[in-house]
């Protein structure tokens, strides 16, 4: 339950009407007005980051309540951080999801300490020296991943450090796999108690819509230069740059701890099959890895959701990881299947992940490249 508001102070409400006019000019410039879910999670960003503000100016050792900001797939939840973070004047720090776990366990491996102190380490190595930790695109999938998020949400509670969390999933909905959830109970229950659950829940997806006026999200051209190709030609291929691998070409890398054969040996192109990639023990990690060394990817072979058992749960929530970290940080991607290849389908009850909606988004930014694509083409030149 969300606690009452006391009045604040006259600073506090201006740094607070100054941040939510701030945002709102955004969204003009943007060429969007702020639905009214959306208006109503920037206040509450405003009063936070003005507490933030004042706090610092008047030493006062009382935390703001934290903020967590949740709602379905191209909603705003980003954008509004964006333009929140940008005009905060405060000492703070933003990190993605991804980002953040891939530093953790680098420096977990890395350390020669007990892994609960390394961990512990790169926790208080976050919060030093900030009074705001903003967190994007906040999920749990793997009880290993939510250890660290309770050491992280003890931590900043014991120093005083509020939070601003995005999510597509309610907390409730967290670490959702029921082999783990009950594990995770505790710490649901610690974040509903030390934040506000915020729900960003209008009714445009402003990645597939944009705003009349506006040129579209921004950012992430790389990932949409990307396309999603059926059923594969050579035809099509060839006219996208993309030439299949010979079995000469083939080469093994382990990013981490698991080899993965990939299809062929360009410095900067990574070819490999959805099942040699996604089908066994590969973890984030080592999707993260490899996105540091290769700037496109291309996944063959990638079977169509709406073929039942057409590939395993754990299988399709690998792809779902693959494709978050390559949305998030802006790599090409090109996926060939046999088709159709169409994420705007029911999850349930085929094995596909339970967030299918938020990849059926991000893959919706991608171009689709089909055999009559060709025959157009060819007509056209033709005439």
């Amino acid at each position: 339950m969300t606690p009452l508001v006391r009045p604040a102070p006259r600073a506090a409400r201006d740094t607070a009407k100054r941040l939510l006019e701030e945002i709102a000019l955004d969204a003009g410039r943007s060429g969007f007005a702020l639905e009214e879910s959306q208006r109503q999670a920037a206040g509450r960003l405003a009063a936070l980051g003005a507490e933030v503000t004042v706090r610092r100016r008047t030493l006062s050792r009382k935390a703001p309540r934290s903020l967590y900001l949740h709602g379905p797939v191209g909603r705003g939840k980003t954008w509004l951080m964006d333009s929140f973070f940008d005009h905060l004047n405060a000492r703070k720090r933003r990190v993605h999801f991804h980002d953040f776990f891939r530093k953790l366990h680098a420096g977990t491996h890395e350390s020669s300490a007990g892994s609960s102190t390394a961990i512990q380490h790169s926790v208080d190595a976050l919060l030093d020296g900030i009074d705001l930790l903003c967190f994007d695109e906040f999920h749990v999938h793997d009880v290993g991943d939510g250890m660290f998020i309770a050491r992280l949400l003890r931590t900043a509670a014991e120093r005083r450090i509020p939070l601003a969390v995005t999510s597509n999933y309610a907390p409730d909905d967290l670490l959702p796999n029921p082999l783990w959830h009950d594990h995770f109970l505790p710490t649901i229950a610690a974040i509903k108690e030390m934040m506000d659950v915020v729900k960003i829940d209008g009714s445009s997806d402003f990645r597939r819509f944009p705003a009349t006026g506006s040129n579209g999200p921004l950012g992430f051209e790389s990932f949409r230069a990307g396309q999603i190709i059926t059923p594969g030609t050579p035809r099509q291929l060839g006219r996208l740059g993309l030439f299949t691998p010979s079995a000469s070409q083939s080469r093994v890398l382990t990013p981490t701890t698991q080899p993965i054969v990939l299809k062929n040996s360009d410095p900067d192109v990574l070819w490999v099959g959805f099942e040699e990639l996604c089908g066994g023990l590969t973890s984030t990690s080592d999707y993260l890895v490899l996105a540091e060394t290769f700037t496109t990817w291309v996944i063959d072979d990638v079977p169509s959701p709406a073929e039942a058992d057409a590939a395993s749960a754990p299988a399709w929530q690998r792809f779902s990881n693959v494709v978050d970290v390559l949305h998030d940080l802006d790599i090409t991607l090109f996926l060939i299947g046999r088709g159709p290849l169409d994420w705007d389908i029911k999850a349930e009850g085929n094995g596909l992940p339970v967030d299918l909606a938020r990849i059926a988004s991000r893959l919706s930014l991608l171009g689709r490249s089909h055999p009559e694509d060709d025959g157009a083409r060819e007509e056209a030149a033709g005439s």
